[in-house]
């Protein structure tokens, strides 16, 4: 008779009495990371003190034994780094008591000082409680973090792959034939991790597994100097800086066992994709060919918004508000004023005179400023975060509202104007749907593809904003150029929030200023601080209205300032 093999490991045994399953542990390389779950496996620091660490890992199991992740609809976490922590404030809270018999009495002793005696009753209430004005304790570090993106990221059609040794495969031979990136002097810097010594044979003989993963991430397994005093042979080390751009996307998961969702955009290489670097604020450099954005026909089966949003005529006062920006000069034959004769004109009025006619007087050319100068990009947020509020009356019924009427406006006046919409998922997955080019008509077709528009994922600003800088600076074909992004004014995506993801898109935004394009960004109905606007997309680029009909009475005067900052720049640089 024999018996199944018992899980010794302490933390996993810990975490399935608590959880009340079976849980998967991986660990974290990143120094300091705080700790996360995806609502299937756990991630833990691996530096983290082993006190700290065992309250992290109750704080997961707890989270997953109350369905903090089932209970509420995870886009409404997007875009606040602030929303989320104070979610998950009440949220450990909720479902600790929930388990209190599990939990050590010296754990829940732990929790007592950042207890808000809220008691929500289940996820959506928690969320209610978060978006209000209520004072509530700053979590400590050892409640870890929420990524929302991480679990919804699962949920997208044909977005993951189980992860079997026939798919290992193919993603060995991929990354085997990746070119190397150029080596960075910080991301070179060797991250020594008890986790990966696993991987070293003590007698000094790796198995085909040890070297198949040190030739994926490219490790080395060498006694150094370090390891040598230590006592430790063999010691796996990862250098972090010469893994390759996609092989950087899957660390994560391979690090989390065969049995992961893998996106199968990773897999396979996307077709007509352009890539752009994209600004790292804390290091103060570019990571170069960073974000892939790739232009796409919309493709939605239904609907996001309701089609009467684009029903009815021009709007007469945005018309007016709008005529006279960027006009050029043109010349103008038959005024009845002007610098220089027309000929034939001069010689039919003298015959009508012989004749005894009264004849036409208008005999002279002028050159008037008639001639419409400006290119425009429309560039309207797709995101899930849009869909927020009542049907009729969210975000993206508002953008979408605006971005139609701002393209019939200036295709009526005669500038020349595309359109498209943007989300993303990662990096290497940003999506620019295609609405209307530059040189295609403002008409039926034009409606289909708005019908269309995917509305989903997140927002990556910076690639959007540099993508729609290249196509006004190629194909728009004047002399003044103007990029207007609609949207709800919080940059978001996967490794790509707060700080970071602010300034990269102001840095986008310098980008465009410096080659002539204005840039004005329009914030419609969003929840967005003022400051969160001004630091993404500083102080003379962006305008928050409550609605479309704002827009002529407040837009003129924004994009002429956005018009002249966009000049000054662009002289100073060729200066």
């Amino acid at each position: 008779m024999t018996t199944a093999p018992i899980d010794t490991h302490p933390l996993r045994m810990l975490a399935a009495a608590v959880a009340g399953s079976p849980v998967a542990i991986s660990y974290l390389t990143e120094p300091g990371a705080p700790a996360w779950t995806d609502g299937e496996r756990i991630f833990l620091s691996a530096e983290r003190q082993a006190g700290e660490g065992g309250r992290e890992l109750l704080v997961q199991c707890a989270l997953l034994a109350g369905d903090a992740l089932k209970g509420v609809g995870l886009r409404s976490l997007v875009g606040s780094i602030e929303q989320r922590q104070r979610f998950l404030l009440l949220e450990v809270e909720r479902c600790c008591a929930r388990i209190s018999e599990r939990l050590p009495r010296a754990f829940l002793d732990a929790l007592a000082p950042y207890g808000t005696n809220l008691r929500p009753q289940d996820s959506g209430e928690s969320l209610r409680m978060a978006r209000s004005r209520v004072r509530l304790p700053r979590p400590p570090e050892w409640y870890g973090t929420l990524q929302p993106w991480a679990v919804l990221r699962r949920t997208v059609r044909g977005g993951g792959r189980s992860m079997d040794a026939r798919k290992l495969e193919q993603l060995e031979s991929r990354i085997g034939a990746l070119e190397e990136n150029e080596e960075d002097g910080d991301d070179d810097a060797l991250v020594r991790n008890p986790f990966w010594k696993l991987l070293s044979s003590p007698l000094g003989k790796d198995g085909f597994f040890a070297r198949f993963m040190r030739e994926i991430f490219d490790m080395q397994s060498s006694p150094d100097k370090a390891a040598a005093d230590s006592g430790i042979e063999g010691s796996s080390e990862m250098v972090s800086g010469r893994a390759s751009r996609h092989a950087l996307d899957v660390t994560k998961a391979l690090r989390s066992g065969l049995a992961v969702a893998i996106p199968s955009g990773l897999l396979a290489p996307e077709g007509g994709a352009h890539s752009y670097p994209e600004w790292d604020s804390g290091k103060g450099r570019y990571r170069p060919g960073w974000a892939s954005v790739e232009e796409v026909a919309p493709a939605a089966e239904e609907p996001f918004f309701d089609a009467s949003l684009l029903d009815g005529s021009a709007d007469m006062a945005l018309l007016r508000a709008l005529a006279g920006l960027c006009l050029g000069f043109r010349r103008h034959s038959g005024q009845m004023a002007g610098d220089d004769l027309v000929l034939d004109r001069l010689i039919r009025l003298a015959v009508d005179l012989r004749t005894g006619h009264s004849g036409d007087d208008r005999i002279y050319s002028a050159s008037l400023r008639t001639r419409r100068d400006l290119g425009v990009m429309i560039l309207l947020d797709a995101s899930s975060s849009t869909l927020e509020g009542s049907r009729g009356d969210r975000v993206i019924d508002r953008q979408v509202r605006a971005a139609w009427k701002l393209c019939q406006t200036f295709d009526r006046l005669g500038d020349r104007v595309a359109m498209y919409g943007f989300h993303s998922w990662g990096r290497t997955l940003v999506r620019f749907q295609h609405l209307k080019a530059f040189d295609e008509r403002f008409g039926a077709d034009t409606r289909n593809r708005m019908h269309r528009l995917s509305v989903a994922g997140y927002t990556r600003s910076g690639a959007a904003i540099r993508h729609a800088t290249e196509l006004l600076d190629a194909h728009s074909g004047t002399p003044f150029k103007l990029l207007l992004l609609i949207s709800d004014g919080y940059p978001y995506d996967d490794q790509y929030e707060g700080e970071y993801a602010d300034l990269d898109t102001r840095k986008a935004l310098e980008e465009a200023r410096a080659r002539g394009v204005a840039c004005l960004c329009l914030s419609l109905g969003s929840d967005a601080e003022a400051a969160r606007l001004e630091r993404a997309w500083g102080s003379a680029n962006y305008l928050a209205i409550g609605n479309a009909t704002e827009m002529a009475t407040r837009l003129r005067g924004a994009v002429e300032r956005a018009l002249s900052t966009a000049a000054r720049r662009s002289h100073a640089t060729a200066a």
